[in-house]
């Protein structure tokens, strides 16, 4: 009798800017892809987030550029 065990998907992270429609590389940390949505933002001044390997915007990710 074989057992399989299913395999974990590792947690996968990426910075999103809705203005633009994309996506950034993909990170294992959210850290990392935080500092990636707050790059853009700082770079282009448009509101981003992240997103994680489902798609789905993770709570409190969301980084505005500062007011002029």
């Amino acid at each position: 009798m074989t057992v399989r065990v299913q395999d974990e998907v590792a947690p996968a992270y990426r910075a999103h800017c809705p203005t633009c429609r994309k996506s950034g590389r993909q990170f294992r940390s959210y850290g990392l892809a935080e500092q990636a949505a707050g790059g853009h933002t700082d770079k282009f001044r448009h509101t981003t987030y992240v997103i994680d390997h489902y798609g789905v915007r993770v709570t409190g990710s969301t980084q505005r550029p500062e007011p002029t």
